[in-house]
């Protein structure tokens, strides 16, 4: 029999793919709509830079939760966890239109990002072991394009929601509980099932095989390698930062964290930063970062295969720093030229979260996906956090490009430790490496 590993796409990989992609569209909108609701929400809730980086980053501190969602998957599944988050996900949204507390609106923000820390980690871990192990990372880095997609319309629900007054915050905000719901009524409906990959790793082959029987037909079994003994040792998150694998854990969430920093800090406060920028009016402006966004994922979707993991991320991270730095020392430079150094700088960036969907679950085996995909995530919040609360701040204190250089310092920072420690994970480019040594 054939492993399943080896199975062609059926119908049970699409209700996996639609299940994750719309958890995608969900999460990145509830992080997208923050940087419009808040600053809404400044005359109203009488908040100053201080509160507006704090909320703003709410979502992303609760993200720290992956590290404890990561182990909990590994222990107790996949499936459970990824029925229920978006119930989490959707009622908090509802929740933050009755508050005008900001620190109610703060823990509500981060209980939101706790689900969308299940989501990321179990989801990235459901696709990777459904899905054929050749169509896996072409799965995983189309998956950003529904993120970003997510992301855009929340900033275009946020310029064009309008008529409420001073409410008008509360109807933007709590406006993800939609696509949250649309997600939830979906995976309900669709009845996803148990990770094969995970039963096995759990010395529970019989109904690992009952799963693939039944979704994928009896010509197909499990990898010897997936089956494991009932008394073999289960996955700890201190195992990611054992000699073997504390490279791995550490690169992948540097390289997340350096690249998620300017992504989230530019992105969600992206009316704000425009408003400081010699950038013309702002929101065509910033409808035009966000179109060059959506270019740069699909032109990230269709490059990544096809040169090696190590030259994508190094190459990403250098070119867009330079874009930025551009755009520092060049402070007085034409509108139009602004305009097309950051639209660069976007098409770049966005084309480099390419990875951030297939780099870490590849990464780690089974035993500790789902626990290393999380202390990925965790890890890279650290800059997803930082950049949305002292974006705001610095930007008071300090001016927009000190702001920019401070994320060029970061993308700088990141190509370093990717030149310096990143592993080539890419299947295709690690056997032409093998077969080259063997001749």
């Amino acid at each position: 029999m054939k492993s399943y590993e080896h199975a062609s796409i059926s119908g049970i990989h699409k209700k996996i793919f639609i299940s994750i992609a719309l958890g995608q569209i969900a999460c990145s909108y509830a992080l997208g709509i923050a940087g419009t609701a808040i600053t809404d929400a400044i005359e109203p809730l009488n908040l100053n830079s201080f509160w507006v980086g704090l909320i703003g980053a709410g979502t992303l501190l609760g993200l720290f939760g992956s590290v404890l969602v990561g182990n909990l998957a590994d222990k107790i599944g996949r499936c459970f966890l990824i029925r229920t988050d978006m119930i989490l996900f959707t009622v908090l949204s509802i929740c933050q239109f009755f508050v005008s507390d900001p620190v109610l609106l703060l823990l509500l923000r981060i209980g939101i990002g706790i689900a969308i820390a299940i989501d990321y980690t179990v989801g990235s871990s459901l696709l990777t072991e459904w899905f054929p192990t050749k169509k896996s990372a072409k799965y995983q880095s189309t998956l950003l394009i529904f993120w970003i997609i997510g992301f855009v319309a929340a900033y275009l629900v946020g310029i064009f929601l309008k008529g409420f007054g001073d409410d008008n915050w509360r109807w933007v905000i709590s406006s993800s509980a939609v696509p949250g719901l649309i997600t939830l009524l979906w995976r309900w409906g669709a009845k996803i099932p148990e990770s094969p990959s995970w039963l096995a790793n759990k010395g529970k082959s019989q109904a690992a095989l009952k799963l693939i029987h039944q979704h994928l037909g009896t010509d197909y079994s499990l990898p010897k390698v997936e089956t494991r003994t009932k008394n073999e040792k289960a996955a700890s998150w201190k195992d990611l930062f054992s000699s073997k694998m504390r490279r791995n854990t550490l690169v992948g969430g540097i390289f997340y964290g350096c690249q998620v920093f300017p992504f989230f800090g530019i992105g969600i406060f992206l009316p704000l930063l425009m408003e400081s920028m010699n950038m013309g009016n702002p929101y065509t402006s910033g409808i035009l970062y966000n179109v060059f966004m959506i270019i740069g994922v699909i032109l990230g979707v269709l490059i990544f295969n096809r040169i090696p993991r190590r030259v994508f991320l190094i190459s990403t991270f250098y070119a867009s720093a330079a874009a930025l730095a551009i755009m520092v020392v060049w402070k007085d430079a034409p509108v139009i030229v602004t305009l097309i150094i950051f639209s660069i700088f976007s098409v770049v960036l966005s084309a480099s979260l390419v990875l951030e969907n297939p780099y870490p679950p590849e990464l780690f085996d089974t035993r500790l996906r789902a626990s290393g995909v999380g202390a990925v995530i965790a890890i890279s919040r650290i800059g997803a956090a930082s950049g949305t609360f002292l974006l705001p701040v610095i930007t008071a204190q300090f001016g927009v490009f000190v702001t920019l250089g401070v994320c060029c310092i970061s993308l700088l920072f990141g190509g370093v430790v990717c030149q310096i420690w990143a592993p080539e994970t890419s299947p295709a480019f690690i056997k032409k490496v093998v077969t080259k040594g063997t001749v």
